[in-house]
């Protein structure tokens, strides 16, 4: 699409727009939504021009978030934001609403307490602001508390408070109450007159969004049986036969939570205090809006399809990729607003394998959490996975499941294609680590350029036992975190050192290794400490 931005500052510093008679009304419809795991969304929206050169486009929420883009072949040069006053009923109203929309007519009041009152019912007074006020403040305003009316009755005027009324009867059919509505529009300025063009728009929205859901079964040989189900929750708009792309990943919305200056609910105060509250989070200024500033742009343009492997029912559903963001696309989708729907998106076999992981505090948490003889970190069953599929696995809940019982409600953590992740299964209650150290040797070390010039450091020798109970082997990783400079580690340990100006470094040992069934493995390390 060729897309072209106009951002109207001059919209925001306007109360509204002019409807004049000329105006041509168009219906725009949602076409396209690329759905955000963050609750928002690019929604593409079109219409068919008539034969006007200035066309109002209804459909479009009341909510515009940050820019808008349209396509500038439609020969649209210009949107204006503006807004309208419209008389609308009120679905849950009042005797006093009630009573305030029927001046004038024959009332029959039942009061509290048996009392009644017949007659005309007078009008209830209002009141204007004075003139040169300011604009929000111009309306007309009805005076509701407190709620008195008065009734010319065959013996004079009576009151009655609002209060009092228990029912009322009219004469005649009532008049319903109506409240006066503000209405955002934004219409459309064509250079000249372009019928049965199709002007095609998007914008930043909220309202709808996904999470996926996976189930996942454990084969005996090594390969297990993944599903993904998206549940698309829908608060925004009635959805018929669009094309809705569910994505993964990470996208920057500049000014996503901001109003469009197009809604004319957002005052021009508002809507610089807004910018302001994001420049300073951001530490930088802007003098205005940039093609950058929403960032969905790539949803509208073109893209790397990559064929997936389907199964279940879920054929319908492609998989593209657009730079770091993953899309799925359901080419036909439907849901009216304020419902949810479950659906599946792909079924694949992945080959995993068992891994045990465990991790070992440092020293100043072990003297606080472990007692003698007892195990000091847990060993985790977990299974790795590898997505040997041409989509990517979003982060989401799933349900582990082996010959049919279930195993673990676990997370699964996002994967791009041939990469692979870690899914926790549960705790294991057949291993057992253990943790000791002891001081090796105390020596003083000259130390230039500090606060004395010598340091007293500890050296300490470390030792990690595990012990498997089971009947399988594991493969374990286990990591052991030092307050200190590890100077050793033995069978291939990797150590991982990083500096701090301010005391000792912190380390890290990695371990991989295998235990066989019945076995014990032991790990010993060493590091220097820098007493105080």
């Amino acid at each position: 699409m060729n897309a072209k931005l106009t951002f109207l500052l001059l919209a925001a510093l306007s109360s509204g727009i002019a409807m004049g008679a000329e105006d041509a009304i168009a219906t725009a419809q949602v076409r396209k939504v690329a759905l955000f795991k963050n609750g928002y969304n690019w929604v593409e929206m079109s219409t068919t021009l008539p034969d006007a050169q200035r066309v109002r486009i209804t459909g479009m929420p009341d909510a515009l978030l940050g820019t808008v883009w349209w396509d500038a072949a439609s020969g649209v040069w210009q949107l204006e934001g503006g807004s309208v006053e419209v008389e609308s009923g009120v679905e849950d109203y009042s005797y006093a609403d009630l009573l305030m929309a029927n001046a004038g007519k024959q009332v029959k009041i039942f009061l509290k307490k048996e009392r009644q009152v017949e007659g005309k019912l007078l009008p209830t007074a209002k009141r204007k602001v004075p003139e040169g006020s300011f604009p929000e403040q111009e309306k007309e305003q009805i005076v509701r508390y407190p709620q008195i009316f008065f009734v010319q009755t065959a013996n004079g005027v009576q009151s009655v408070a609002a209060e009092d009324v228990a029912s009322v009867d009219f004469a005649e059919a009532p008049q319903l109450p109506t409240a006066k509505v503000v209405s955002n529009i934004v219409t459309a300025q064509l250079k000249e007159p372009n019928p049965g063009a199709e002007l095609r728009f998007g914008y930043v929205s909220d309202g709808m969004s996904w999470l996926p859901e996976y189930s996942l079964e454990l084969g005996e040989s090594g390969t297990a049986n993944l599903t993904c189900r998206a549940n698309i929750i829908n608060e925004m708009a009635d959805m018929k036969d669009v094309e809705l792309r569910l994505v993964s990943g990470f996208p920057a919305l500049g000014e996503a939570m901001v109003l469009s200056p197009l809604n004319r609910s957002m005052k021009l105060q508002r809507f610089l205090k807004e910018l302001g509250i994001l420049t300073e989070e951001r530490n930088y200024k802007r003098s205005k809006f940039t093609a950058n500033d929403c960032a969905p742009v790539a949803c509208m343009g073109t893209v790397q399809s990559l064929e997936g492997e389907f199964g279940g029912g879920a054929g319908e559903t492609g998989s593209k990729q657009v730079e770091d963001l993953f899309y799925y696309t359901l080419p036909h989708f439907s849901c009216e607003r304020n419902k949810s729907i479950l659906r599946e998106l792909f079924t694949c076999e992945v080959p995993y394998s068992h891994v045990y992981t465990c991790h070992v505090p440092n020293q100043s948490m072990l003297e606080r959490l472990s007692r003698n003889g007892e195990p000091v970190a847990d060993v985790w069953h977990c299974v790795r996975l590898s997505n040997t599929s041409k989509q990517a696995w979003s982060t989401g809940i799933v349900t582990c499941t082996v010959d049919g019982q279930i195993a673990a409600r676990s997370t699964l953590y996002f994967a791009a294609p041939s990469a692979e992740t870690l899914l926790r299964l549960n705790k294991s209650m057949q291993a057992r680590v253990q943790c000791s150290e002891e001081l090796v040797k105390r020596e003083e070390r000259n130390a230039p350029g500090r606060r004395r010039d010598s340091v007293t450091v500890s050296t300490f020798r470390g030792t990690v036992t595990l012990k498997n109970s089971s009947d399988r082997p594991m493969e374990l990783r286990l990591t052991k975190e030092v307050n200190g400079l590890v100077t050793e580690a033995d069978k291939e340990g990797k150590i991982n050192v990083s500096p701090s100006y301010s005391g000792n470094p912190r380390s890290v040992i990695t371990w991989k290794f295998t235990v066989q069934p019945g076995e014990e493995a032991e790990l010993t390390y060493t590091y220097e400490y820098e007493n105080d």
